[in-house]
């Protein structure tokens, strides 16, 4: 790329719109049992976007769940809810209809949504608060979705879960011991052991290991630059928080094109942090050193 700067994502991952860093919503695609179809199944199944029947699997109606979140922020999910198949017929009539505001709905919850995976089945109802919105869930009191609607949950805990690309930065933890900010744009991808962060022009690797505790932070980390190569443009050593960070960075030529990369480390004795940033602009250098700053460790 010629320009100085990558252009990341801040939109929803559905359509694209804008989304307000403090209060977004993300669309489930589909209730879990139509998801678990197979392709020409779901061939099958009848509705649009909002309504949606299938023969032997149920009626669902999408339906809103608001989730408030530290920092005073909120995150809405549409999600589905299942219903009777009379209630399906008589929402499907009056959908858009004058009697819309009049609508209300008892089912239970078609979606596990993460982290709160066991509202799954759980009862809940929908009304109308505004005619221009979907109905928004409400849930009997004692249930886990009533605690969902109605508590504050920890904002990072709650959005890093998304495998979406977020217009937000997020604290992601990658084991019981370390976590890692997960920077506005980046989808979260695991392959095996090795998790990455991905977006347009950076992308992050990380990986995680046991070492030997008599080795120190200062041993791990010689150990895992043993080899490395000693053409560098630059690089940095560190104390934090009683963890001892290191890192370099060099430029690349990866098929014919400049790349810069970024070998982070974040060791404490018995655990090590490996992080590399690949990057298009050398203007991210900056964002490639925050993100390997950002490692923490929670032993």
């Amino acid at each position: 790329m010629s320009s100085d700067t990558v252009g990341h994502p801040t939109g929803c991952s559905c359509c694209a719109a804008p989304l307000d860093p403090l209060d977004f919503d993300v669309r489930i695609v589909d209730a879990d049992p139509i998801l678990a179809l197979t392709e020409e199944q779901r061939a099958e199944v009848r509705g649009g976007r909002s309504l949606r029947e299938a023969d032997g699997i149920g009626a669902f109606i999408r339906c809103l769940m608001p989730i408030r979140l530290t920092g005073g922020g909120r995150l809405t999910y549409s999600a589905w809810l299942k219903v009777p198949a009379e209630q399906f017929r008589h929402a499907r009539e009056i959908w858009q209809t004058a009697e819309y505001p009049n609508l209300t709905l008892t089912g239970e919850m078609a979606n596990a949504i993460q982290p709160f995976t066991e509202i799954y089945g759980e009862p809940a109802s929908a009304a109308i608060r505004d005619a221009d919105s979907l109905p928004y869930l409400s849930a009997p009191e004692g249930t886990l979705l009533w605690r969902v609607l109605n508590e504050v949950w920890d904002r990072d805990d709650v959005l890093s879960r998304i495998a979406d690309a977020l217009p937000v930065t997020v604290r992601e933890r990658i084991t019981t011991d370390w976590s890692i900010l997960r920077t506005a744009g980046l989808a979260p991808r695991r392959r095996g052991d090795e998790f990455r962060f991905v977006g347009p022009g950076r992308t992050v690797v990380l990986d995680m290991f046991n070492t030997p505790p008599e080795a120190g932070a200062d041993g791990a980390i010689a150990r895992f630059t043993d080899g490395a190569p000693a053409q560098r443009d630059g690089e940095s050593t560190e104390t934090h928080r009683d963890v001892r960070y290191h890192a370099f960075w060099l430029t690349t030529q990866v098929r014919g094109r400049t790349q810069y990369e970024f070998f982070g480390y974040a060791a404490v004795p018995g655990s090590i942090a490996c992080v590399i940033c690949m990057y298009d602009v050398p203007a991210d250098l900056a964002w490639a050193q925050e993100t390997w700053r950002s490692l923490r460790h929670h032993g």
